[in-house]
């Protein structure tokens, strides 16, 4: 090989990017060291081994530069290297070199792997959607705190005046004046049915205040270090004996070793709200699996462990998907207020954890709750 070629080849073998060289009748010219690296190939395959016998898993991107017409800017391709579990992304360009020696151009495809690259973009939008929603429910809690306090007054008022404005036409009624009077005792009935249609309004905007209370300011947890496998098993055994799911499947599939510091209280009243959700909205008879996995905080490195709840249902609408833990956000209509979700969110944030959510139309939907794994069994205050 003359001395300028083999300066050329040790330039190009050096170059960070991978870069296949190919002629116009599909045969490859030259194929530099990053690009062996990156596609598994060992270091001592050459052009004319490629071009005798092609491995399987590169036909793709061969098909690729062999049937491309023009220059690609930037483009992408996905290909399963050998000894890797999940296909790897390509990131490339093409460019068509033309030559004075030769009517045909030849092609030059440049390479990187960018799977990492990607899976590392996709953690960091998480992480900002997660801080987004942090400070937007922060924000929506400091408000909704004061309109509950400047609610409890008047509604405090209401239930005093109807409770004792029931008293004095239940004592008006019982007067001979009046039973004498059968239009002014029918009228009293009315009035009285009127009163319980008041306090139960008034009762059910009490629950809501207290629902805001709770939201807005979140009570002090009490965490201690707990089997999770056990945790689960006892909030679904408790869940099956209640008459809200008397025909609804609820599932444990395998198992987990770890332990997490929780609340066991404020798990349950998660868990109840997801399996609750997922029982209405397939109408008390779907099926919900829960299942464990695990894997490394994108963070810190750190150990979680996550319990999936998925049901069978219809699934949740990809236009909505980003205003399901809002508070007041509801697909139930009048008969949901629309802040459990928000609830268990703040939750398991104060656990140091995260509840998400994958949901598909009409192929159902999936919360995750993932926590901490807990090492050493240690009692917080």
């Amino acid at each position: 090989m003359k001395p300028d070629l083999l300066i050329m080849d040790s330039i190009l073998d050096i170059l960070p990017s991978g870069m296949i060289f190919m002629e116009a009748d599909g045969s490859i010219l030259k194929i530099n060291q990053k690009a062996r690296d990156t596609l598994g190939l060992s270091p001592s395959v050459q052009a004319s081994d490629l071009n005798q016998k092609m491995p399987d898993y590169l036909i793709p991107l061969v098909k690729l530069i062999e049937q491309a017409t023009q220059d690609i800017q930037r483009a992408e391709i996905s290909l399963t290297l050998p000894a890797r579990p999940e296909e790897s992304t390509l990131g490339f360009s093409l460019k068509f070199l033309h030559s004075d020696d030769t009517q045909a151009p030849l092609k030059i495809f440049t390479f990187s792997d960018i799977t990492q690259v990607q899976k590392d973009q996709l953690a960091m939008e998480k992480i900002k959607d997660e801080l987004n929603q942090s400070k937007k429910l922060a924000s929506i809690g400091t408000m909704i705190a004061g309109v509950a306090h400047e609610m409890n007054n008047p509604l405090t008022g209401i239930s005093m005046s109807t409770s004792l404005l029931k008293m004095n036409l239940e004592r008006l009624k019982t007067l001979p004046q009046v039973q004498e009077h059968p239009k002014v005792s029918d009228s009293i009935e009315k009035g009285l049915l009127e009163i319980q249609k008041i306090a139960r309004a008034s009762e059910k905007a009490a629950v809501l205040v207290n629902d805001l209370l709770a939201y807005s300011k979140p009570t002090q947890l009490v965490l201690v270090a707990l089997p999770l496998q056990a945790v689960v098993s006892d909030i679904v055994n408790a869940l099956k004996s209640h008459p809200h799911f008397s025909q609804f499947g609820i599932e444990i599939q395998g198992q987990t070793p770890h332990m997490v510091r929780c609340d066991r209280i404020k798990l349950e009243q998660v868990f109840y709200n997801l399996v609750k959700n997922a029982c209405d909205a397939t109408d008390g008879k779907g099926q919900v699996t829960i299942f464990f996995s695990e894997a490394k905080d994108p963070k810190d490195g750190s150990l979680q462990v996550t319990t999936h709840v998925k049901d069978n249902g219809p699934g949740i609408d990809k236009t909505v998907m980003n205003q399901i833990f809002d508070p007041f956000f509801t697909t139930k209509g009048h008969s949901g207020v629309g802040l459990g979700l928000s609830i268990c969110y703040r939750t398991m944030e104060q656990h140091g954890g995260l509840l998400s959510v994958d949901s598909v139309k009409w192929q159902g939907t999936e919360f995750k709750i993932t926590l901490p794994v807990c090492v050493e069994p240690v009692y917080l205050n």
